[in-house]
């Protein structure tokens, strides 16, 4: 793309624009986290998962369905990665990061996808039903601001490793090589989008503590994973999560929320107390 080069542009436009020196330490952070996936981290869909080690039939229905369920989360990339682009237009760091970020993620529902198919548990017209099902309807994002979505995202990444890791723990006995490591690969993946989230915090805290230790006590205090009211039977679905030990508000508290705080560099005492609702 042929524009205005770096030198011609006028300084005042930075008033415009989250660039300057607020925008620097993002864009650094950006630059560490892709140099990184591209040497060490991206994998391929087609090449380093086992398919022909798929089990047929073999894992227990309620968790094939538990399996679909975040599959779904999943599928509604388009409207994360959308919204948190517009949010985040002006801010280079974090702009570049959700494109990438999206690129990562839509590997998962296709991983996924790959497996039910395989494995028999769904057939190509169920998966385009579905599909077409679930992009009918738009997720909404929970909060309007940037760092706020940032706040959220930290959390949200914790707790979709979480899930998959736990998911992986309890399907294990089958002895499906596919299975766990797709599981595990979409888990690690959660796991460093969630440190890049982190480490986009202390960022923010260093520029405004005391504003953004306020957001997280707001994110906390409405915080729901995403999607549940556009997927179908959610209220099953959750129950059965739940029942299955892979997820649930006590875990979310123990092995999300506190964990993340501590990486922060913030006090749970630090928090404005307000009412919390986690599902």
């Amino acid at each position: 793309m042929i524009g205005p080069s770096a030198q011609n542009v006028d300084d005042s436009a930075s008033e415009h624009h989250h660039s300057g020196s607020e925008d620097r330490p993002f864009r650094r952070l950006y630059r560490e986290f892709f140099d990184k996936a591209e040497t060490k981290r991206r994998w391929n869909v087609t090449e380093d998962i086992p398919w022909d080690e798929v089990k047929f039939r073999a894992v227990d229905e309620d968790l094939v369905d538990i399996l679909e369920a975040f599959y779904a989360t999943e599928m509604y990339l388009p409207d994360y990665t959308s919204q948190l682009l517009q949010l985040n237009r002006s801010n280079q760091g974090m702009a570049w990061f959700i494109a990438n970020w999206g690129y990562e993620e839509s590997k998962h529902s296709l991983a996924i996808e790959e497996w039910l198919l395989r494995s028999g548990r769904r057939s190509d017209a169920q998966m385009h039903r579905f599909n077409d099902q679930l992009l009918s309807s738009q997720w909404t994002l929970p909060f309007d601001s940037s760092r706020k979505m940032i706040i959220y995202a930290m959390f949200q990444e914790l707790a979709t490793q979480l899930n998959y890791l736990n998911l992986s723990k309890v399907t294990a006995p089958v002895g499906d090589a596919a299975l766990q490591k797709t599981l595990r690969l979409i888990a690690s993946d959660e796991g460093v989008h969630h440190k890049m989230f982190v480490d986009c915090i202390k960022v923010h805290l260093e520029l405004d503590r005391a504003g953004t230790v306020d957001d997280i006590a707001n994110v906390l205090s409405n915080f729901e994973m995403p999607a549940h009211d556009e997927i179908p039977g959610w209220e099953r679905l959750g129950k059965l999560i739940e029942a299955r030990g892979i997820y649930s508000n006590k875990m979310f508290i123990r092995r999300v929320m506190l964990p993340a705080l501590k990486r922060i560099g913030v006090d749970r005492r630090e928090l404005p107390l307000r009412e919390h609702r986690r599902s």
